[in-house]
């Protein structure tokens, strides 16, 4: 499972602790100053350069090498290249929208005025805020991150990053829903919105709770956090599913149908005091199958 830096930076796994003076301000995506450290005497100076010059032409060497070895697969031909400039130069000039779907990911191209009709329903009833208002959500939301400063006592810097200030308003944008089913084709299927909070008065606060609630989620065995995670888990949980030795463990014996041992079938067959009742006979039948497919499938592995 994948984990995020800060999870060990911000909470200690062993003793299950918070210290926000592990985060360090320019960790911090959001850190609003960067210092350059202090020059120190000529022969490092002259040794930062030689190895930044040697980076920069090992980098030049990799990419080159990089675009020697694409194939022609790779490459887009002429007329899909000329597409998608076309595209971009079309997308700059307002005349349509690209837009990733919802869930599927998948690209999807709408002209303003369908866009813009598209994302009526969720801007019909919506109240009209002001700067003023916007202002006070701010230090609302700076008052409640700088209760969580004093608390937990972070580094001064770290305590101001986290204080937001003159931030814009989040942009509301919708996502087509290709999963949905749609009669129009020229509407399209319904938009789900969303507003993106990554230049926000509340991106600050957002992220640092997730800091807090992140590492008590993945404390928990069951909890998957992404699909990829799903998988993998389901894959393991098919190896280690042993059908055989369930079969056997069963109370009464399964026999093959083959008709070519017809006398082993008939020795293998269950006694009169293990007799299946009327109601075990159709689960016979489907163990019968999930026996046969599992032998098959071992067969084929062995081959």
């Amino acid at each position: 499972m994948y984990t995020h830096p800060f999870d060990t930076q911000f909470f200690n796994v062993c003793d299950k602790t918070y210290c926000m003076n592990r985060i360090y301000p320019t960790t911090l995506p959001f850190n609003k100053r960067v210092y350059i450290p202090r020059r120190t005497n000529d022969h490092m100076e002259a040794q930062f350069t030689i190895a930044r010059t040697k980076l920069r032409q090992i980098l030049g060497l990799y990419i080159k090498r990089q675009r020697q070895n694409k194939t022609d697969a790779q490459q887009l031909e002429i007329k899909p290249a000329c597409g998608l400039q076309k595209l971009i130069h079309r997308t700059r000039n307002g005349e349509v929208i690209c837009l990733p779907t919802d869930k599927s990911g998948r690209m999807s191209i709408d002209s303003l005025p369908n866009y813009i009709q598209a994302m009526q329903p969720h801007i019909a009833n919506t109240k009209v805020t002001t700067v003023q208002a916007h202002e006070e959500r701010e230090k609302v939301l700076n008052a409640h991150m700088m209760m969580w400063t004093i608390v937990l006592g972070p580094q001064k810097r770290t305590a101001k990053n986290f204080q937001a200030w003159n931030n814009d308003i989040p942009a509301l944008y919708g996502l087509r829903k290709d999963h949905k089913g749609f009669t129009d084709p020229i509407a399209g299927p319904p938009t789900r919105p969303v507003c993106g909070a990554n230049i926000a008065s509340n991106y600050r606060i957002s992220y640092f709770l997730s800091i807090i609630i992140r590492p008590i989620i993945r404390m928990s065995p069951d909890v998957c956090d992404s699909t990829e995670d799903l998988l993998s888990r389901i894959s393991d949980c098919n190896k280690t599913c042993d059908l055989t030795g369930c079969i056997e463990r069963l109370p009464f014996i399964i026999y093959n149908n083959n008709n070519s041992n017809n006398n082993n079938n008939n020795n293998n067959r269950p006694s009169n005091g293990n007799r299946l009742t009327t109601k075990e006979r159709p689960f016979r039948h489907l163990l019968e199958s999930l026996w046969l497919r599992h032998a098959k499938s071992c067969h084929t592995d062995s081959i």
